[in-house]
């Protein structure tokens, strides 16, 4: 397996992952665009080096980020030249186990998605299973263990040699200030490895909760389960409780951890509502608070980046934000976040015109006649109010802004859905 692994052609396609990625580069500082080089003229030697066992992976640098919930996550970041061995492993390992794994996995898989585990949980809650069991596991990326994933990987790799390279990437130290500390559990987040390992642990609940015959969705480590009453959401979450512990050896926060019903659920984001019909998918109200958050952070006056840069940074946070979205039914959050923004942009505009000259200037630029321009341009109120005003919002209008290149929420969210066959 290993000498299939290190073949050229699949090495070749590891390299062009790690390019694409592009990602930052490990504690080495050699970045994506240096791999290819460097590859050519040290293939040999480092492929030679992994078949003997001689290679030693290098620590990985630790970097934390702001998780959505509160709190940080830690990433691990590794080296290109590990990064890519990583992705080489992946890629061979990945359609095995693929053939083993649950049709209700979505997380890090090819084909599947997050909007896909949405639609199913949308599915279970119609058909009766409106009781939810969303799971919380503890730092689960930070405290995987070893010897229960390799263990795992025993059981279907003969390979003596991927065994040690893929355990000495669970090994491998994590550099932090300088200094180097040796990881004794978890796979961190930010190697081509970590999803694969972490779907080949929780496969595990997968057939756990198959066997017992539940409704559930998992990403990867996110699950919610669905039950029909009270009683058996209590007894499912002990018992799945129980079993993630003393079986998988992680643990459960039973803090976060909670029993809930569709309209308090939260899923990747998102959540449900019912209408005289069913129930239907909507926009999770945190989802909604963290994307006016990002606007405003772009949109505020004290951000000296000139507006069209500002409106380039705008599009792309909210076409993404929208494509991802998109299942659910959210025309009229839609146009209030247009409102929000296209207020703090007038808002912005009013301040950075500042003097009066200026503003006369500007309002008689826009069609104002010079009579109202003086009157406004004068005003001593301030610049929230004046952004709701009629005369900014017949100047600095949809139109005014959609010519500067804010295309916006609601037009992203038609196209996605108006003219593409119906998701509802």
């Amino acid at each position: 397996m290993l000498e299939k692994i290190l073949d050229r052609r699949n090495i070749e396609k590891a390299i062009v992952a790690v390019e694409r990625n592009n990602g930052a580069g490990g504690i080495d500082n050699m970045q994506s665009d240096e791999l290819r080089p460097f590859i050519n003229a040290n293939c040999q030697c480092l492929i030679a080096s992994i078949q003997s066992g001689s290679y030693k992976p290098q620590p990985v640098r630790k970097v934390e980020i702001p998780k959505a919930q509160g709190g940080m996550r830690m990433l691990g970041i590794p080296s290109v030249v590990d990064r890519m061995i990583q992705q080489a492993i992946h890629q061979w390992l990945s359609p095995y186990y693929e053939e083993q794994f649950n049709e209700n996995s979505f997380g890090f898989r090819p084909k599947k998605n997050a909007q896909q585990a949405v639609l199913k949980a949308q599915e279970y809650l119609n058909a009766g299973y409106t009781f939810v069991i969303e799971l919380d596991l503890e730092k689960f990326f930070d405290t995987v263990n070893h010897q229960k994933l390799m263990g795992l990987l025993h059981k279907q790799i003969a390979d003596k040699g991927t065994l040690k390279l893929i355990n000495q990437y669970l090994k491998c130290g994590i550099m932090e200030g300088g200094l180097v500390s040796q990881r004794i559990e978890g796979t961190p987040q930010g190697s081509p490895l970590s999803p694969l390992l972490s779907n080949i642990l929780l496969n595990g609940l997968d057939k756990e909760l198959s066997k017992r015959g539940h409704k559930y969705v998992r990403y990867a480590d996110d699950c919610s389960i669905y039950v029909k009453s009270a009683k058996s959401a209590q007894r499912v979450q002990t018992s799945i409780t129980r079993y993630i512990e003393q079986q998988l050896l992680l643990k459960v926060n039973r803090e976060k951890t909670r029993i809930s019903r569709p309209n308090r659920s939260s899923l990747l984001g998102f959540s449900f509502y019912k209408d005289k019909q069913s129930y239907q998918i909507r926009i999770g109200n945190k989802s909604l608070q963290r994307i006016k958050e990002k606007c405003k952070q772009i949109t505020k006056s004290s951000n000296p980046t000139e507006e069209a840069i500002k409106l380039k940074q705008l599009d792309k946070i909210i076409r993404g934000w929208v494509n991802y979205f998109s299942i659910a039914r959210a025309k009229r959050k839609m146009e209030e976040l247009d409102e929000l923004v296209r207020t703090r942009l007038r808002i912005s505009a009013w301040k950075r015109w500042k003097r009066i000259k200026t503003k006369v200037f500007n309002l008689m630029k826009l069609g104002v006649t010079k009579a109202r321009a003086y009157q406004w341009g004068n005003t001593s109120k301030g610049a929230c109010r004046i952004a709701h005003s009629p005369i900014l919002l017949k100047t600095l209008s949809i139109k005014y802004w959609r010519g500067k290149g804010y295309i916006g929420f609601y037009n992203y969210y038609y196209w996605q859905t108006e003219l593409q066959p119906s998701l509802f």
